[in-house]
C-alpha cells in the first residue's frame, strides 16, 4: 500500500515515539478504502523537512521440521488495539517519489526477548552462516547507500543441532551512519551516503547466505519446545527516514484570509 498523505507534528507537541501506523478511510462509503487521514506520522524538525521513524515486527511461529521461512512482511501495529475498525497494517512501506525523495539514514533489527511470561520464544534459528537482512530488496551493503538503508542481524552462537546458529533474544543489527568522519574523497565512501528512495518501497525481513548475497537463502525458525509451548519469536525492525515537506497550500493561508477586521 501507498501511502496517500502524511499527518505533520511539531517539536513541541512530539511526546512519544512516531507511529508508521496509517489511518485508511471510506471516503465514498461505498465500501472502498481510498481516501487517507493521518500517518504516517513525521515530525517538522527542521523547516522544509519531515523525520518518520517506523517500527513494526514479523512473527516467528514456523520449526525447523515445519519448514524454515525466508521472507516475512512486516506487521505495523495499530495504536487502536480495542477498535477492529483500525486494523494493523501488513507492509511497510516507504512512499518516496523523484519529486519528494525519502532519505534512509537509519535501520535496525533485533529478535524480541519478552518478558520472561512465557510468551516469547527464547529465540530463533537459522542454518550457519546465515545473515537476516532487514530491507528494501536484497543488495550488497557495498551498494551505495544500502549500508545506511538495511540492517543485518548475524550470529556466531551454534545451535541445538549440527549447521545450525542461534539468535538469542536482545540480539540485534545496525545500519551504518551516514556520517563522514575521513576528510577528502576516500571519505565519502558508498556505506556513508544516505539510500534516496524516489518510488514507492516496501521494507521486508529476509534471510540471504552473506551481506552480499542478492538472492534469499535457508530461512529461521524457533525451537519445537517453544513452538509446543504456544510461544512465538519477533524480529523487531524500525525505519527512519527524511523527506521535503510538500509545497504548501490554501489550507496553510485560509486562516489568515478569512475574517480580516479592516480599520
Amino acid at each position: 500500500m501507498t501511502y496517500l498523505s502524511s499527518k505533520k507534528i511539531y517539536p513541541g507537541n512530539w511526546a512519544e515515539p512516531l507511529n508508521g501506523w496509517y489511518k485508511n478511510i471510506d471516503a465514498d462509503y461505498a465500501g472502498v478504502v481510498d481516501g487517507s487521514k493521518g500517518g504516517p506520522t513525521s515530525v517538522l524538525a527542521i523547516p522544509g523537512y519531515r523525520y518518520f521513524q517506523q517500527r513494526g515486527y514479523v512473527p516467528v511461529t514456523a520449526t525447523s521440521g515445519a519448514g524454515a521461512v525466508s521472507s516475512g512482511n512486516v506487521i505495523v501495529p495499530s495504536p487502536y488495539r480495542q477498535d477492529d475498525t483500525r486494523p494493523d497494517i501488513t507492509g511497510m512501506v516507504i512512499s518516496g517519489s523523484s519529486a519528494l525523495p525519502a532519505y534512509v539514514y537509519r535501520a535496525t533489527i533485533s529478535v524480541a526477548s519478552g518478558w520472561g511470561d512465557g510468551r516469547v520464544a527464547s529465540g530463533i534459528y537459522a542454518a550457519t552462516g546465515n545473515v537476516i537482512t532487514f530491507c528494501t530488496g536484497l543488495t550488497s551493503t557495498g551498494t551505495v547507500g544500502e549500508a545506511v538503508a538495511q540492517a543485518n542481524l548475524v550470529s556466531t552462537t551454534s545451535g541445538e543441532q549440527a549447521g545450525e546458529i542461534f539468535f538469542v533474544g536482545s540480539s540485534a543489527g545496525y545500519s551504518s551512519n551516514p556520517f563522514i568522519t575521513v576528510t577528502g574523497a576516500t571519505g565519502v565512501t558508498p556505506d556513508v551516503a544516505y539510500k534516496s528512495l524516489t518510488s514507492a518501497a516496501t521494507y521486508k525481513v529476509l534471510a540471504r547466505g552473506s551481506q552480499t548475497a542478492t538472492t534469499s537463502s535457508g530461512g529461521w525458525y524457533i525451537s519445537s519446545g517453544d513452538a509446543n509451548a504456544g510461544r512465538t519469536g519477533y524480529f523487531v525492525v524500525e525505519v527512519c527516514y527524511i523527506q521535503p515537506d510538500v509545497a504548501p497550500g490554501y489550507e496553510d493561508i485560509d486562516g489568515y484570509l478569512l475574517g480580516r477586521t479592516v480599520s
